[in-house]
């Protein structure tokens, strides 16, 4: 990454700051731009849909056919509503249980058992103690039912034994239901809530396991097996007098989960097929037709927010995702701002294209929608014009962006996706553009079994499968030849360094290239050499070859019109003898200058124009710089007037060229070269540019720095056609 760039997070921008705002710009616009068109196509249906008449009337006569033009999903409302009357009458009524109520009760009872034991141990007659009783206690026992609870002396163990029955059942809970025809009770349980240590619990019981007026003698009875029938008698007649509800129907909270349950109740959905005939001309309308016709009708009008919220999001996470692809350190490059358009608009265009055809047209013999799109061709030409990677990128992201426009079909982005990578990847190596008529044959094949495949998958009859062959080798065919078609006029219009661009740039014999070897043939010579040290090294580091060749190339044109004050270009005679040294740095700096005008002229791509602008990135022009130190004596001459006044190189293809430039000049002063001086005089000169920071701006590392050493070593090697001994053979000898 670029040392000044840290603070910009998509580094596969270019840096200026007036440059970066244009394309913040771009990427706003087409982000507006894509998820307008995805949004419109994938939700606002009304825009192309069949709009149904809602003004009709169950019983009228219909003046035409009426057929749905689309799959539309809609609620069934009177199904709907039946289920849910269903999960209502299914939420149990919430009773509380009040447990003071049974707690007062059974202090009740104490009291009771206390008097009679009382009354009893006082030796009273057994009409004054039933007296006494009545005046305390009315109407718990009568006078037969004292005399039998007093002659078989069973006053403790039948309270004890009532005691015991009414703590279990206010614990269980003694309820007071509503009238059994009441639809509260429908649902055949009941959900009881009581405080318990200071938490409430919630608990369901069946309503035949309830416990409650009406079947309270026969739960008592089911508790008193093995008791004598005429104590059984007691016990219940005491136990049902002491016996109240405690638990009582909550209607606000019984009402509230019915409610909360018919609001999470699922509409039902109905689905109107395609094609389908919902009425002819002169038939009646029915209810089911007219709830049929007024979902067609809300369909062609409605909007939902949930949905286009959900694509919208969709769509910015798809956005994210292509940043984040381009930001990385394996597929960074930087794009200008024409680059950028050519991107945001190729991608635009078939969102158009994709919008359209699956709103207007119908896939032939149930293809895939993706099979009437050139996604192949858009990505062959992104692939081409810009980068394979950001062709990969391009060919995942529009494929993710197209799923929402054609109703989330799995195997329409399975083709589009599959045929745009095969795009991406075919024309990887394409160098001729007869190379591209073979990627096209090789990408029709590869199509032609993808659609075999989807077939396949989709259990497609052999009759289906056939036109798929056919398919498949229209869209991969005709795709590239369209992407040959516009390859010029997109290049033209880009000044892109395509492949085939930089191809035809590297022709030696181009009327550039003549005129330096006519003008300045120690230019030409050098810029020869310095095309292969370059060329070299970048296919050794897995950088861009071609572009650092032709780079290398013109990276020195603009000598070509005073080549007599390059030193290359002189025989015997030195104008700059002649000139003062700040004279000859300005006449030295101006190669730049004339060089970026020239290559402007020639309407060069800008990676190319961008490589002779940093070539010599901010170096001092040290031999002018040392004379005028000299002549000055004072040693007070700025740097900066014998500076030269480029950019730093800001790619490795621009830095290798700027470090193959200084090696091949440098490398004419040496005497007898062994590999041994080589390595250390190459090490030497990158170090040299490493350490004055003219690498701080580019992307290489320190491996890739070893990885030119050899490189440059190597070449030059084969320059100077020297036996060279090497230090193993030279500890041999010895």
């Amino acid at each position: 990454m670029r040392t000044d760039d840290r603070s910009w997070p998509y580094s596969f921008l270019r840096k200026p700051g007036w440059l970066r705002s244009r394309s913040a710009g771009i990427l706003g616009l087409s982000l507006l731009a894509t998820l307008a068109i995805v949004v419109v196509s994938s939700q606002l249906k009304s825009l192309f849909a069949f709009v149904a008449p809602a003004n009709y009337e169950v019983g009228q006569v219909v003046d035409r056919d009426i057929t749905v033009e689309r799959d539309v999903l809609y609620t069934d409302q009177e199904a709907t509503r039946l289920r849910q009357e269903a999960v209502e009458k299914l939420v149990p009524p919430i009773f509380r249980l009040n447990e003071e109520i049974g707690d007062s009760k059974l202090r009740q009872l104490d009291e009771f058992h206390r008097a009679l034991s009382k009354l009893l141990s006082e030796e009273r007659s057994i009409e004054r103690t039933f007296l006494k009783l009545q005046l305390d206690f009315p109407g718990v026992l009568q006078r037969q039912e004292l005399d039998r609870l007093i002659s078989r002396n069973a006053v403790e163990p039948v309270l004890s034994k009532v005691r015991d029955l009414l703590a279990a059942t206010y614990s269980t809970g003694f309820l007071r239901l509503p009238e059994p025809q009441s639809d509260l009770i429908s649902a055949g349980a009941v959900e009881l809530w009581r405080w318990k240590e200071g938490k409430l619990e919630k608990g369901r019981l069946l309503l035949k396991d309830v416990l409650n007026r009406q079947n309270l003698r026969e739960r008592l009875e089911a508790g008193l097996t093995g008791v004598a029938e005429d104590q059984k008698r007691l016990i219940i007649r005491l136990a049902e007098a002491f016996a109240v509800e405690n638990a009582f129907l909550d209607l606000e909270q019984t009402l509230k989960a019915k409610s909360k349950a018919v609001a999470e109740v699922e509409p039902v959905q109905a689905k109107l097929m395609k094609d389908q005939v919902i009425l002819r001309k002169g038939d009646l309308i029915t209810e089911e037709a007219l709830v049929q016709l007024k979902a067609l009708s809300e369909y062609s009008t409605s909007v939902s927010v949930s949905s286009i919220s959900g694509t919208a999001l969709f769509v910015l996470l798809v956005y994210g995702f292509c940043l984040y692809l381009l930001n990385r350190k394996d597929s960074r490059r930087q794009f200008s701002r024409r680059q950028l358009l050519f991107l945001c608009g190729t991608g635009l265009i078939l969102l158009v294209l994709a919008a359209l055809s699956a709103n207007l047209m119908e896939p032939p013999g149930g293809m895939p929608l993706a099979v009437m799109l050139p996604t192949a061709m858009a990505s062959m030409l992104v692939a081409m014009i810009l980068s394979p990677a950001a062709g990969l990128v391009f060919s995942i992201v529009i494929s993710l962006l197209l799923l929402p426009i054609v109703g989330l079909d799995l195997y329409s982005f399975l083709f589009a996706a599959g045929s745009a990578l095969a795009a991406a990847a075919v024309v990887h190596r394409v160098e001729r553009r007869i190379d591209l008529i073979r990627a096209g044959l090789l990408l029709s094949l590869f199509d032609s079994i993808l659609l075999v495949v989807i077939g396949l998958l989709r259990n497609a009859s052999l009759k289906m499968l056939l036109p798929s062959v056919g398919w498949g080798l229209a869209n991969g065919f005709l795709g590239s030849l369209a992407a040959l078609g516009l390859m010029p006029v997109v290049e033209h219009l880009l000044n892109a360094a395509s492949r085939f661009r930089l191809i035809e740039l590297s022709d030696l014999n181009s009327p550039i290239m003549k005129r330096m070897l006519s003008l300045a043939p120690g230019t030409y010579s050098h810029s020869i050499s310095v095309a292969n040290l370059a060329e070299s090294a970048c296919n050794a580091m897995n950088a861009n070859a071609l572009l650092a060749r032709v780079g290398a190339y013109y990276h020195d044109i603009g000598k070509i019109e005073q080549s007599e004050y390059f030193i290359e270009n002189q025989n015997s005679y030195n104008k700059h003898d002649e000139l003062k040294p700040s004279l000859s740095a300005s006449v030295i700096k101006a190669h730049l200058k004339m060089g970026i005008e020239k290559a402007r002229e020639l309407e060069l791509p800008e990676e190319i124009q961008d490589i002779i602008a940093q070539h010599h990135g901010r170096g001092v022009i040290k031999y002018f710089y040392h004379r005028a130190l000299e002549n000055d004596g004072s040693g007070n001459v700025p740097a900066e007037d014998y500076s030269y006044p480029g950019e730093r190189p800001k790619t490795k293809e621009a830095a290798v060229v700027m470090l193959a430039d200084t090696v091949e000049a440098a490398s004419r002063t040496l005497k007898k070269p062994t590999i041994a001086k080589l390595e250390k005089f190459v090490w030497g000169v990158i170090m040299e540019k490493f350490t004055s920071n003219e690498l701080g701006e580019c992307d290489l590392t320190l491996a890739e720095m070893e990885t030119i050493r050899r490189s440059f070593v190597q070449v030059l090697a084969g320059y100077f056609h020297s036996r060279i001994e090497y230090p193993k053979n030279k500890e041999a000898v010895r």
